[in-house]
């Protein structure tokens, strides 16, 4: 289950790539997600399903990031990139398509600098809104850190990656204040129950402590 967590501030306006992208109205549906990105490293959420679209803000501390809007029919088909937006601070922007979709956002570091990242990624409202479809996943350079879904109730971490990494979930009160670090160690596999407590939000990260490149997917199940 994600969680709704506070805005990011963003400035920049969206560039949009795609015969019939529309934009309208949303509303918060997804959780915060962020990391530091070493350069060439992309992470991506997991997919939301909507028949009216999605929408997205974030903020990179690289002098510039690449954001994509990939989509594909909710029954099943080729992923289309419809929006690839290069800029530091995307405000908030809007993605939709015709019909009933699942859409993920990943966010790709061009930059020659290892750069944080925040971001959020929410289903515009309708009756076929929802999100949880598959992993989060990433592709990491050594050091780079990825925190992304959320959970306040009891679950289970599983996640893959091609060379051992850290697993850790940093644990927060509803009113967003900080309350510690759960580590789980390092490997390249991982099926840990978690079991927040009252008033408990974990959310998972995932730190490559290896020289090499990782490539991983993580999700609370």
């Amino acid at each position: 289950m994600s969680i709704p967590r506070r805005r990011v501030a963003a400035l920049a306006a969206a560039i949009l790539a795609g015969a019939a992208l529309t934009l309208g109205g949303a509303h918060p549906a997804q959780a915060s997600v962020g990391g530091s990105l070493p350069s060439g490293s992309t992470v991506c959420t997991d997919g939301v399903r909507s028949d009216r679209g999605v929408a997205f803000y974030g903020s990179s501390s690289t002098a510039s990031a690449v954001w994509t809007v990939y989509a594909t029919p909710a029954a099943g088909g080729a992923e289309t990139a419809l929006l690839r937006l290069p800029t530091k601070e995307p405000s908030t922007t809007y993605v939709s398509w015709p019909g009933v979709f699942r859409y993920r956002l990943c966010v790709t570091n061009p930059t020659a600098t290892t750069g944080g990242l925040r971001f959020s990624f929410f289903a515009q409202g309708g009756a076929n809104a929802e999100h949880g479809f598959g992993a989060f996943t990433a592709v990491l350079g050594s050091g780079g850190r990825y925190c992304a879904p959320a959970t306040s109730v009891a679950a289970r971490l599983a996640g893959t990656s091609t060379v051992p990494v850290r697993w850790t979930a940093n644990v927060e009160n509803f009113n967003a204040d900080f309350l510690r670090v759960e580590d789980y160690g390092t490997s390249a596999t991982i099926d840990r129950a978690v079991a927040p407590a009252d008033d408990e939000i974990f959310t998972a990260c995932v730190t490559n402590t290896a020289a090499g490149t990782a490539t991983l997917s993580f999700e609370f199940v």
